[in-house]
């Protein structure tokens, strides 16, 4: 690419040769293949791995609040990532020039930063959207920015993974698999919600006439859980309550996977399970009913309001650590400079230019903060263990 171009959009699909200016580049996109399903009560034992490709290709489901990231579908299955490849991957885009790509006048030389984006509605729509944020970023780096979109995650994190784009954006459960696979990618910043600052929770519920009131109390009961194919924030939740001294699969009578919170609560309601695994903006019980969650969903499905005058019995008697958005990914080969100066510009978007953030972020609106990977330890870990 030549330094003089920036902005210009560059769409990763099908291998072909494509024209820009003077130069011809010919390219050969990886073809990966499907990964199994796994039941909810095989989830725990199977390999992190085979769980890529269900909680990739899917749109987002009822059974775990998606970040802004999540919120763009994939065209594409994706698959995981084939064992001992993670740092050789690669994944050449074809490119495909637009119609009046910017330029702009380099500074002190620098190159382009490349920046990752899936594009569910085509390239030109992405350039339109996505134009504000690239300008910002490049006016604030004094840098050329240039966004390059891909059809699937898959390949995205492939491409980020083999130094083909330097920067992207990922549901949190995806970058545990992505730097599970290389180690070579950090975090620098997540969406805020003003009602989750600090992320998101997976309770464990029962009800209050149970006499459950702790863990131990579990013991040879049952449990639902709100995913079938065991997501990721799900198997996290599961390991945490094994480091609390509960193991579901040995201490537990049954476990019970349906396909979404609402009927694992309408289980646990019912009264035909002792306790169900579903998530929350907030960890307390004073809460659960009105804060955004699981609860209050299948609340105001029920009785048609959050605040309805009969409430469930329902109890948590257990939450998980905080579980972080999807976080802004930068590669470890980019420079320090570089990634200070744009945790910088991201954490200032918002309250400098809004338009450039609401370009980038169409879900949160409490702004960026700086996350690091303690953050998402906990599902670092899971994808990780086996």
């Amino acid at each position: 690419m030549l330094n003089s171009v920036s902005g210009c959009l560059v769409a990763c699909q099908r291998p072909f040769g494509a024209l820009i200016g003077i130069c011809v580049m010919a390219t050969l996109c990886l073809v990966m293949m499907g990964a199994p399903k796994v039941k909810a009560q095989q989830a725990v034992e199977r390999h992190m791995l085979d769980t890529l490709g269900s909680d990739m290709a899917t749109k987002p489901s009822a059974s775990f609040p998606m970040t802004q990231s999540d919120v763009r579908s994939t065209d594409n299955a994706l698959q995981p990532l084939p064992s001992g490849e993670g740092n050789s991957t690669q994944v050449s885009p074809s490119i495909t020039q637009l119609d009046e790509p910017n330029t702009v006048t380099l500074l002190d030389d620098k190159p382009p930063l490349r920046v990752g984006l899936i594009s569910e509605q085509g390239a030109s729509y992405l350039q339109a959207r996505i134009e504000p944020f690239r300008r910002y970023l490049q006016e604030s780096l004094s840098r050329p920015i240039e966004i390059v979109a891909y059809t699937s995650m898959r390949s995205l994190m492939a491409a980020h993974i083999g130094r083909q784009v330097d920067y992207s954006i990922y549901p949190a459960s995806i970058f545990s698999m992505a730097y599970a696979s290389c180690g070579c990618l950090t975090p620098m910043v997540a969406p805020i919600s003003r009602e989750a600052p600090d992320g998101i929770y997976m309770l464990l519920l029962v009800r209050g006439a149970s006499g459950i009131q702790n863990l131990a109390d579990l013991s040879g009961r049952s449990m639902a859980l709100s995913s079938k194919d065991g997501a990721i924030p799900f198997y996290m939740a599961m390991n945490e309550l094994k480091k609390a001294g509960l193991n579901p699969e040995r201490d537990l009578d049954s476990l019970v996977g349906k396909d979404s919170p609402d009927e694992a609560l309408e289980l646990l309601d019912e009264g035909a399970v002792d306790a169900a695994l579903v998530w929350s903006t907030t960890p307390y019980n004073q809460n659960i009913f009105s804060s955004e969650g699981a609860v209050s969903a299948y609340l105001q499905k029920k009785h048609g309001a959050r605040q309805a005058d009969i409430r469930p019995d329902f109890l948590s008697i257990w939450h998980s650590p905080a579980i972080p958005a999807g976080p802004h990914v930068i590669h470890n080969e980019v420079d320090k400079q570089t990634r200070a100066d744009l945790i910088n510009a991201l954490k200032e978007m918002n309250q400098h230019d809004p338009e450039a953030y609401d370009a980038i972020e169409r879900r949160y609106g409490g702004g960026f903060r700086s996350v690091s990977l303690q953050d998402y330890e906990p599902l670092i870990e899971i994808a990780t263990a086996r």
